[in-house]
């Protein structure tokens, strides 16, 4: 009976050392992938910052038809600010209240260029 009890004991033990090892493999498999991932963003915001945008100012003549978000979606383009966001710094630079512009006025806009000038 003693030599029963025993051998329940080690396949109890052998049991637990096999749950604890493969808690330790899944964990360790989860730090990889969790790593990877983290790489991976930090690849992505390098690849952003290698080529950097620079803003700019320009006068702009107002052409018939042009509207604020009209010129807001020409001057936007490749860079991360909203045409909302634009619209409301053209206002502000140019003291606008209203979204109303006529054609032959000019306004000041910024652009963006990976060129630095």
């Amino acid at each position: 009976m003693n030599t029963a009890r025993r051998n329940r004991k080690r396949a109890r033990i052998i049991q637990l050392r096999k749950r604890l090892f493969l808690s330790g493999t899944v964990i360790a498999v989860l730090i990889v992938m969790l790593f990877t991932i983290i790489g991976l963003k930090d690849v992505n915001a390098t690849n952003n910052s290698d080529n950097p945008m620079y803003k700019y100012y320009t006068s702009y003549e107002i052409q018939p038809g042009d509207t604020l978000t009209s010129i807001a979606q020409k001057y936007t383009v490749n860079s991360n600010v909203s045409i909302s966001e634009y619209i409301r710094e053209v206002k502000k630079n140019n003291n606008l209240v209203s979204d109303r512009i006529t054609s032959g006025n000019y306004i000041v806009i910024s652009y963006y260029s990976d060129e630095y000038k």
